[in-house]
């Protein structure tokens, strides 16, 4: 009886030993949902891969996915967010069906530079949207960007609002990002970022606004005119891993996960900054027309009812209020 009593207790630590060995040799797919592997935040998920695999020690390796891959961009954080898909990252938008006050960040005119954005997002606000996520399924491990963003269109250049009257303008899914265009006199057509190329060529819509680094490596420049440097709103690009999937890491594969992700936002952000430097001088070159002084005053003086209607979605102005007095507070 005894020896029937060690054999067992050996086969059963020879069958746990397997499990573990199993579950310690995992392999995570990750995407940037909606943009090409050139672009800036492309290029970081192939260093994010490339790190997580040194970080721990082989145990965790990365496929990496671009564009529509793994399908929309609305698929893929649902995916994350029920387990089929471990890695996601894309705009703030599509991540706001889960927790709307995230959308906090790209509110109009919240920002004036990148740097403000960047500090307030790796800063007491970002921690506090980032606790939200956890109980709807994703872990937000830091906050990738797309950055300030601007105003294309091939109809005329935009200087004031009134320059915008009537102008169809492709947006996402987002009812802060639709009243804000509705604001300043757009016509907002909810489009998905795969999707938007073709709508401008075909000319479903006249104007589209995204960042300097995306208007190039999705060559939306090759069907525009125009391009105005609004710096409207400054879009994060939350970068989160599925809980499911987090849960099944040991303590140094989620230390190594955590760590990749922050060097390769670190990277990305570089290569925004680089990409902010020298496209507008790249748009010159192509034959856009490109308004570097729009009055940026006048756009903003319509944002308030954009934030009421953000304040009143969320339910409260704890999290308006938390943003614009630590971006106060950066200014003093």
């Amino acid at each position: 009886m005894k020896k029937f009593s060690k054999l067992f207790l050996s086969l059963a630590a020879v069958a746990a030993f397997a499990s573990a060995s199993l579950a310690a040799n995992m392999t995570l797919t990750a995407v940037v949902a909606g943009l090409p592997e050139s672009s800036p935040s492309g290029k970081a998920l192939k260093v994010f891969a490339q790190k997580v695999e040194e970080y721990s020690k082989g145990s965790l390796k990365v496929d990496t996915f671009f564009d529509a891959d793994l399908g929309t961009l609305v698929a893929c954080v649902e995916g994350m967010a029920q387990g089929t898909i471990d890695v996601v990252s894309t705009g703030t938008s599509y991540f706001s069906g889960y927790v709307p006050e995230i959308q906090v960040f790209e509110l109009p005119f919240m920002f004036n530079s990148n740097e403000e954005a960047r500090k307030t997002l790796d800063g007491a606000p970002g921690d506090e949207i980032r606790k939200l996520f956890t109980d709807k399924g994703i872990v937000l491990l830091c906050y990738w960007e797309s950055g300030l963003r601007h105003v294309t269109n091939s109809r005329n250049p935009i200087v004031k609002p009134s320059d915008m009257n009537g102008l169809k303008i492709r947006t996402v899914v987002s009812v802060t990002q639709q009243e804000t265009w509705k604001a300043f006199g757009a016509l907002p057509m909810a489009i998905d970022m795969t999707e938007t190329f073709t709508a401008l060529q075909q000319g479903t819509v006249d104007a589209q606004e995204n960042t300097l680094a995306q208007i190039v490596t999705t060559k939306m420049y090759e069907v525009q005119k125009y391009l105005s440097l609004t710096g409207h709103a400054y879009t994060p690009m939350p970068f989160g891993i599925s809980r499911q999937t987090w849960e099944q890491l040991d303590d140094e594969q989620k230390a190594a996960v955590q760590k990749a992700s922050e060097e390769a936002r670190d990277y990305q952000r570089s290569l925004d900054d680089i990409s902010d430097r020298e496209n507008v001088q790249f748009f010159k070159d192509h034959g856009i027309v490109v308004e570097e002084n729009p009055d940026k005053a006048a756009f903003a003086a319509l944002s308030g009812p954009v934030y009421d209607i953000f304040i009143k979605q969320v339910g409260t102005d704890k999290y308006f209020n938390m943003v614009r007095d630590f971006v106060a507070g950066l200014r003093k």
